[in-house]
């Protein structure tokens, strides 16, 4: 045989073989996807293949499309990005199918499938909540609503103030219906536990006085028509993930 048929021949086993790996792979690749959507969301974590495949495709999909606001994971005071890392849930309680949710349809996103149960109340304003008739708060009740949210924290500087923004909170004022009576918040509609250290905005007296007085409306963008389902649930589960890598590096 010429050599020049056998270089050939070396070339077009080699370009075969080479194929065959990619398609092997492909197929792989698929059915790895494939299995992920098959799978338990809340076992994908516990089972190391599940695992490998939706933390690399996760961490991929996130610098792609939530990185923009959340950054690595962290909290963004300023713009009200809650912090991904510290285990506390806004909006239900860090299950991979509850962040799945959230990534597919949103927080008011316009998304009818998305969270949208509630909203905080800009009392500042003469009508302050659209879907219910909740009076206005004057600049002094707004102050003494922060000096009762001090008082839970134990540093309220007015016990006359606090004593007055309790009655605001469990009354007129209709805090108690989200935050709960006891302050402790609601995972179902997005209400805050105004009662730890965790502050999606920050607690200085200006920012508190600023959330009771123009109230507050975060926006989670709806992904349901950009991503494809393994995606998604690919990011839920890298979201999930965090707080326990935070964890494990400290």
């Amino acid at each position: 045989m010429p050599w020049w048929r056998s270089r050939w021949l070396i070339v077009l086993l080699l370009v075969v073989t080479v194929s065959v790996v990619a398609l092997v792979r492909t197929a792989d690749a698929r059915e790895a996807r494939n299995a992920l959507m098959r799978a338990d969301p809340e076992a994908i974590l516990a089972t190391p293949s599940l695992a490998h495949t939706a933390l690399a495709l996760g961490r991929d999909g996130f610098v792609r499309h939530c990185a923009s606001c959340h950054g690595t994971g962290g909290p963004d005071q300023a713009r009200g990005v809650p912090d991904l890392t510290d285990g506390d849930y806004l909006y239900g309680t860090g299950q991979v199918a509850e962040i799945e949710q959230i990534v597919l349809h949103g927080i008011r996103s316009g998304d009818p499938r998305g969270w949208q149960l509630a909203a905080m109340p800009a009392y500042a304003r003469p009508k302050p909540y659209a879907a219910e008739p909740i009076p206005p708060m004057t600049p002094t009740q707004i102050r003494d609503v922060i000096q009762f949210l001090r008082f839970k924290h134990g540093t309220a500087t007015d016990q006359a103030a606090a004593a007055r923004g309790g009655k605001l909170y469990a009354g007129s004022g209709g805090c108690y219906d989200c935050h709960g009576n006891d302050a402790g918040g609601d995972e179902a509609v997005g209400a805050p536990n105004l009662l730890d250290d965790v502050w999606l905005y920050g607690n200085t007296p200006a920012t508190l006085e600023r959330t009771i007085r123009e109230g507050r409306a975060g926006i989670s963008p709806a992904f349901a028509t950009t991503l494809s389902p393994v995606e998604a649930r690919a990011i839920a589960v890298y979201v999930a993930a965090l707080p326990r890598h935070q964890q494990d590096q400290r």
